[in-house]
């Protein structure tokens, strides 16, 4: 009966919906209009003009703008995976425009490709895309304090106060509110992306609700309910809520939207999408403006035609910057892409060469400076303080022994305590009449061992560490020492606690067992004290044991100790010490960035992926966390609590940079 009254019952579909996307309200606003751009036709002479390029995984926008910034001529092409070739293009017509007329004065490079892009143009200076997009949008408007740009693979969210960026935020790894999801999903409903998508999408009467997830479950959900008849101006619509959701929510998240929005970039020609974010908008911050200003899909070129502009004539100059843009001519200039792996070191970087007719080529993807460009250094000469650093780290103790007491190797890795402790540990093994032998400085090789025989999920810098320990059994040490250190000297006596991260308490632990039939193999045995460096009597006694391990008795021990904390402190101070030099050589005008962060990451090139050596670049000194006077500064009646050492260190740091207009995190 049950069977038979199911058979005989209507299944009725009942799918939730959202409302219709209005029509026509950003009609005029959204047109395709050329009315700023200059008339050529009066001109009787050549003008001065800038280029700006943004050279994306999707497009490939180029824009030129005379002195008074008017907009002369701009392209917005697609790079289809050959973005040299989408330059050419885009230089060849811009030439055929306007290339008689204006004389391009300087030169400016954004986007994922502006390195290259730059070198192979000859511009005179390469700009972020947020530094690109946000200085088109106050030029536009300079009451503007929010930017929504999503483009073809990825998407931005900026803020802005008084025309200086405040934030900003980028999406991960999900296209899913990306323009290349749009049109993914419009070829698989049968519809083109420029006109039928937007056109469907405002005609909808009951938009579908399809989520903000990944785009697995997007299209798992548009499939589904494709096949239970939905209208295919409800699902348009649907995805038009969808990218709008999964940009708010995952890129924006809790971020404060402001009340004066600018949505830029290819997405912003959608009507569907725009309209979209006007609903959603209203319900989340109320009352706002939300512009889609004209060239906005062009808005990081013409950002970068802008920097390019300030960076290269004064305002009352009247004269043409020397630029090194290598003409319009570079379009018919034929060029060829290869790429070798160089094998000169254990990184075995992977370098694209790009031959250029006529040039020397161009290199790209090494992490040292062997085949590295120099053409957009800043000429200034800039101390590497970390160089420094480090120099200080490996040199502070000179041991007076020409020969060694003692055939005893021990091997010390180059991880965790080592960036802080290594003078005390050398100095104390040395002393003893040992060989300390340390691993080499962190590379792709070590770093592929790491990740290879780690046996859990953990940090980044923990699995490296199993790349080290194998690094030094290849070197024949006879003992590996893997303290677990337990706490750091505090930065003020009346902090009670300065732990280290379980991690750095645990890893000896780990690494004898994950690593263990290696180690056995090497016939290497493991030093493996607890060590306290707040407590001087419990950090004796323990170096002390490790000591009598290996044979030693007596005073010998404690001298060399002493020794050892005298050489750790000295490092200290020279620390402490260049940081003051430093910063009392600085200018008020001047500014340092420092590098907040854990000593195994900021200073360890190999993790820190050369940021250092990158900002040093763009003309900008570095300053290590521990040349500030971080212990001048107490924090223990605000953060009574903060036991990681760590912890107290930025603290510490984040009141000395607030204090100091010169200082950036």
């Amino acid at each position: 009966m049950l069977l038979e009254k199911l058979r005989n019952s209507q299944v009725v579909f009942r799918r939730k919906t959202l409302p219709p996307l209005s029509s026509g309200i950003f009609a005029d606003n959204l047109k395709k209009t050329d009315n700023n751009l200059l008339n050529f036709s009066n001109l009787s002479e050549e003008i001065n003009a800038y280029l700006g390029v943004d050279v994306g995984s999707i497009s490939t926008n180029l824009v030129v703008i005379d002195e008074q910034k008017n907009l002369l001529a701009k392209r917005y092409l697609w790079t289809a995976g050959r973005p040299l070739e989408a330059i050419q293009k885009g230089l060849s017509e811009i030439d055929n425009e306007v290339g008689k007329k204006v004389k391009i004065c300087g030169v400016c490079t954004t986007g994922s490709g502006r390195y290259l892009t730059a070198d192979f143009l000859g511009a005179d200076i390469v700009r972020n895309e947020i530094t690109a997009q946000a200085t088109a949008a106050k030029e536009i408007d300079p009451q503007v304090d929010t930017i929504f740009e999503i483009g073809g693979q990825d998407s931005k969210f900026i803020t802005l106060k008084n025309g200086v960026i405040t934030d900003f935020q980028m999406n991960k790894v999900c296209a899913a509110g990306t323009g290349s999801f749009l049109e993914e999903q419009a070829e698989r409903l049968g519809m083109e992306i420029e006109q039928e998508f937007s056109q469907l999408a405002l005609a909808a009467d009951s938009p579908a609700r399809l989520g903000e997830r990944c785009t697995v479950f997007m299209e798992e959900d548009l499939v589904n309910q494709q096949q239970q008849g939905v209208k295919k101006e409800d699902l348009v619509a649907g995805l038009c809520y969808s990218i709008v959701e999964n940009y708010l929510n995952r890129v924006v998240s809790e971020k404060k939207i402001g009340k004066n929005i600018f949505f830029q970039g290819g997405v912003a020609f959608n009507h569907g999408v725009v309209e979209a974010f006007k609903k959603v908008l209203k319900e989340r911050v109320g009352e706002c403006k939300f512009t889609v200003p004209e060239h906005h899909e062009v808005t990081g070129a013409l950002g970068c035609a802008l920097i390019a502009l300030e960076n290269a004539c004064s305002s009352t100059a009247g004269h043409c910057f020397s630029t090194n843009f290598k003409g319009f001519d570079l379009a018919k200039r034929k060029y060829e892409l290869k790429s070798f792996v160089c094998p000169d070191c254990a990184n075995h970087c992977e370098i694209k060469e790009v031959v250029v007719e006529g040039e020397k080529s161009l290199f790209y993807g090494s992490r040292c400076e062997k085949y590295e460009i120099n053409r957009f250094k800043v000429k200034r000469n800039i101390p590497d303080l970390f160089a420094e650093r480090e120099k200080l780290l490996l040199s502070t103790y000179h041991s007076p022994l020409t020969t060694y007491h003692s055939p005893i190797r021990i091997g010390i890795p180059r991880f965790f305590t080592f960036y802080e402790f290594y003078p005390f540990f050398n100095c104390f093994f040395s002393e003893l009449g040992l060989q300390v032998v340390l691993s080499d400085s962190t590379n792709r090789k070590i770093i592929n061992q790491g990740l290879e025989n780690v046996p859990v999920e953990s940090c980044f810098p923990h699995k490296v560490s199993h790349g080290h320990i194998l690094n030094l059994l290849d070197k024949n040490v006879d003992y590996l020492f893997l303290p677990s250190v337990i706490n750091f000297p505090a930065i003020q006596k009346s902090i009670n606690n300065s732990f280290t991260c379980p991690y750095v308490q645990t890893l000896p632990y780990v690494l004898k067992v994950s690593l263990e039939e290696k180690i056995k193999e090497k016939k290497v045995k493991i030093l493996q004290p607890i060590l306290y460096f707040r407590e001087e009597k419990l950090l004796f006694e323990a170096m002390k044991r490790i000591a009598q391990q290996l044979g030693f008795k007596g005073k010998k021990i404690k001298k060399a100790f002493l020794r050892g904390l005298e050489i750790q402190n000295t490092f200290s101070q020279q620390l402490k010490e260049r940081g003051r030099e430093i910063l009392e050589q600085l200018s008020e005008n001047e500014k340092i960035f420092v590098i907040v962060g854990r000593s195994y990451n900021s200073y360890d090139r190999g993790m820190n992926l050369e940021i250092v050596k990158k900002i040093n670049n763009l003309g900008i000194l570095t300053l290590p966390l521990d040349f500030l006077p971080l212990d001048n500064v107490d924090i223990s009646e605000e953060f009574p609590n903060m036991y990681w050492l760590f912890g107290q260190r930025f603290l510490a740091a984040a009141e000395i940079i607030k204090k100091d207009r010169r200082l950036y995190p």
